[in-house]
């Protein structure tokens, strides 16, 4: 998992240095997954894709980038929509094609706020 985060971050996040997620790898491993709740999506027994869950926000959401455009990243998400009933994130203004993933299945931009760690505009975003 922590892979298909740091290979799918450098892909997505171009504007952020890669070094600065190659920084936080190990906090990514030893911290965030294990305090969320995880789904993967395998394919052949493969981790391919997955999206941790904090109660009712979405602290992430990332398929390797070689299997992205295969409907991964859809199931994940209608999966979790399902199990919570409302969902929140937060995703980089600069990342337009996220921001485009996430209305294109029903959330709303509900505000702004900038990233204490890179410095980026974020979009805070609501599905109910």
């Amino acid at each position: 998992m922590v892979r298909i985060w740091y290979d799918a971050s450098v892909v997505a996040h171009s504007f952020v240095p890669a070094s600065f997620w190659a920084l936080k790898k190990s906090a990514m491993k030893d911290k965030y997954l294990p305090l969320a709740e995880n789904l993967v999506f395998e394919e052949d027994g493969k981790v391919t894709g997955f999206i941790s869950l904090v109660e009712d926000r979405v602290c992430a959401l990332f398929v390797a980038p070689e299997m992205q455009g295969k409907g991964i990243g859809r199931t994940l998400l209608e999966n979790s929509k399902t199990l919570r009933g409302k969902l929140s994130l937060k995703v980089y203004r600069e990342n337009e094609s996220a921001f485009g993933f996430y209305k294109k299945y029903g959330f709303v931009a509900a505000g702004e706020e900038i990233d204490e760690h890179t410095g980026c505009v974020m979009i805070l975003m609501k599905w109910e």
